[in-house]
């Protein structure tokens, strides 16, 4: 394999899997950040709605 092809093979790597990964990471990480809010303002809106 020459080091054209290398790059070559290297670049359209990269052009396909870098977005994939920022897909999945960013859904990952959405996912993650809900829960938290749930939790957190679940657990503050509990006792406020108890007298």
């Amino acid at each position: 394999m020459s080091p054209e092809e290398f790059f070559m093979y290297l670049t359209i790597g990269l052009i396909v899997l870098v977005p994939i990964g920022a897909r999945i990471y960013r859904r990952t990480t959405l996912q993650r950040t809900q829960q938290m809010l749930r939790d957190q303002f679940g657990q503050q809106k509990g006792p406020d709605r108890q007298p």
